[in-house]
């Protein structure tokens, strides 16, 4: 970042200087203009280094968190209100759903990725509050990072009651109620909401799927599978788990096996798994007959969709398949 300082900087606000004294914490992570929220319509500014929204009233409880003891930033349920204004529903439910999941898509600076790579290639790279970036079959550090879930349905859910009356409140709500949390992939997000939504939505109404659910193995199913429990990508509890398969990373023989042996434990305990390419999944003929498969499964009758839900699946494949990296496109609104 430029040095912040000399005679243009006399006249900025007061939130641009919080921000340029807290700049180094920021940089790693931060994309300029800052988004900034202002109480008072005078308060809005924007400049190189922030753009303001407005915000009318007081703010939800735990609406914020301390960075310094002049900054602070929304939590992730309350940035969510200001998501939902601006991107509509299903934007807001991808971005709620890796919100609510065990991962996150960050591109690191140059600087950054090169040093983790290095760390990673002599087998020492750790997570680090919680967050550890993933690699590919090559070793790779990629752009998808593991952590812990930022928030959870439930908070989505209340701070779209305490943000009533504000924009973006009501589609929050719709969001919290029906994001499905625990993702732990994009992959596994489009997936889950291609199968899980309701047909009007442009999903296939196979609802009551979790994500990442935990399957105790018995005696018999631990000496198959060489574990003590099995996690479900996409799970049903009549027995059916769809496994996200990226060849990123299940590209080699240890994977595969590992895989082979997941599955028959997963059968001991009653549990069916189909695997699921990401080529299938972005093929609406291949994917529309791995439809066919998962209802066999679940000894579904699976009707006929009407012109109307076929549209709906046509418009929901179009939000769903992004460049995740890019959301939310707050730039390009500025």
């Amino acid at each position: 970042m430029r040095e912040c300082s000399g005679t243009s900087w006399r006249n900025v606000s007061q939130a641009a200087k919080d921000i340029r004294d807290a700049q180094w914490l920021l940089a790693p992570s931060a994309t300029f203009p800052l988004d900034v929220l202002a109480q008072e319509r005078g308060a809005r500014r924007s400049s190189g280094l922030i753009s303001t929204t407005f915000w009318n009233g007081g703010l939800p409880f735990e609406a914020t968190s301390d960075v310094t003891d002049d900054l602070e930033v929304t939590t992730p349920a309350f940035t969510m209100v200001q998501m939902a204004a601006q991107e509509g529903f299903t934007k807001a439910l991808l971005l709620a759903s890796e919100l609510c999941g065990s991962y996150a898509v960050y591109p690191a600076p140059e600087p950054i990725r090169f040093l983790l790579q290095r760390i990673a290639s002599r087998g020492r790279l750790k997570s680090f509050l919680g967050w550890r970036p993933c690699l590919d079959g090559e070793g790779r550090v990629t752009d998808l990072w593991q952590r812990g879930p930022l928030t959870t349905p439930e908070e989505l859910g209340a701070m779209a009651a305490a943000a009533e009356g504000h924009r973006g409140a009501a589609t929050l709500r719709k969001v919290a109620e029906t994001v499905v949390p625990l993702a732990a992939s994009p992959f596994e997000t489009q997936a889950g909401l291609l199968l899980g939504l309701p047909r009007h939505l442009g999903g296939e109404g196979f609802d009551g799927l979790s994500h990442n659910e935990k399957v105790e193995l018995s005696r018999d199913a631990k000496l198959v599978g060489q574990r003590q429990c099995c996690y479900c990508d996409i799970y049903w509890p009549d027995g059916l788990d769809v496994e996200c398969q990226s060849a990123q990373y299940h590209d080699n023989l240890d994977g595969f096996l590992s895989d082979a042996e997941r599955a028959a434990a997963l059968q001991l305990m009653g549990v069916s798994v189909l695997p699921l390419t990401h080529a299938q999944l972005t093929d609406p003929a291949r994917f529309d007959a791995f439809c066919d498969a998962v209802a066999l499964a679940r000894d579904i009758k699976r009707k006929p969709k009407t012109d109307k839900q076929i549209d709906a699946t046509k418009r929901l494949r179009s939000e769903i398949f992004v460049d995740w990296s890019a959301l939310p496109d707050v730039i390009s609104r500025k």
